[in-house]
């Protein structure tokens, strides 16, 4: 049987994290080098579940070698780099972080794409897709002025979570606000419908996005994460990507 959400959250925060690896293939990661994605391959190392990490041949691996991950240089705007990574193994799930650095072309749309598109043909189906607060409903979160701001990037990836929701994968879709690279808070929680949320530390958010992996009632549904960073309070959002 399947560990509540709250519940898994719960060990986590606790320290209790060293579950047993529940797939001899593991967990195949995109975006995993820094930030979010970094702070989910350590969760999942932690507890002894492999993890493959999809890095660019310019990526900085510093902090990702200091943990046991297995790498699988590409990009995820290749269709063709992307087919291979995922039917490389038959793994438990794959989950995205993608976000684009400034100057870069935004991986968001394109990266999704691929990896529905493989996955639909694969024998992986668990698809974890962390975007942004901004499409769809949760556009009433996002300030006027960030609107305007943000607003490529909001439909860039709003189209990637319409192309995953459109699909047979069995995904969940989480869409954190502001970020912080603080430490871990535990005052976060994800919810079906927009709500008041304040700054997020990452290693809160990766928390959240384990415990929906391992929780089958988060199938086929969209979240809005809702937190407040209390050493971010005051202080400028720290605006770094995913």
């Amino acid at each position: 049987m399947r560990r509540s959400f709250l519940g898994f959250v719960t060990l986590i925060l606790a320290g209790l994290s060293a579950l047993p690896a529940t797939a001899a293939e593991g967990v195949l990661i995109f975006g995993a080098t820094r930030n979010t994605g970094l702070e989910i391959a350590k969760i999942l190392v932690a507890r002894g579940e492999p993890v493959t990490a999809f890095v660019r041949p310019t990526s900085n691996l510093e902090n990702l070698e200091p943990l046991d991950v297995t790498y699988f240089t590409g990009d995820a705007m290749n269709a063709e780099d992307v087919e291979r990574v995922i039917l490389s193994k038959d793994f438990k799930a794959v989950i995205s972080t993608l976000g684009g650095g400034r100057g870069e072309r935004p991986p968001d749309l394109v990266g999704a794409i691929n990896m529905v598109d493989t996955m639909e043909k694969s024998k992986t189906k668990r698809f974890l897709l962390v975007t942004i607060i901004g499409p769809g409903k949760s556009i009433s979160m996002v300030p006027r002025q960030q609107r305007e701001a943000m607003g490529g990037i909001i439909k860039l990836k709003a189209e990637a979570e319409n192309y995953v929701m459109a699909s047979d994968l069995d995904y969940t879709i989480i869409r954190p606000g502001q970020l912080t690279s603080n430490p871990r808070s535990g005052i976060i929680r994800m919810d079906l419908e927009p709500a008041p949320t304040g700054p997020i530390t990452r290693a809160d958010l990766a928390d959240m996005v384990v415990g929906a992996l391992d929780d089958d009632s988060t199938i086929g549904k969209v979240y809005q994460t809702i937190g407040d960073d209390p050493l971010a309070t005051g202080a400028r959002m720290d605006r770094q990507p995913k």
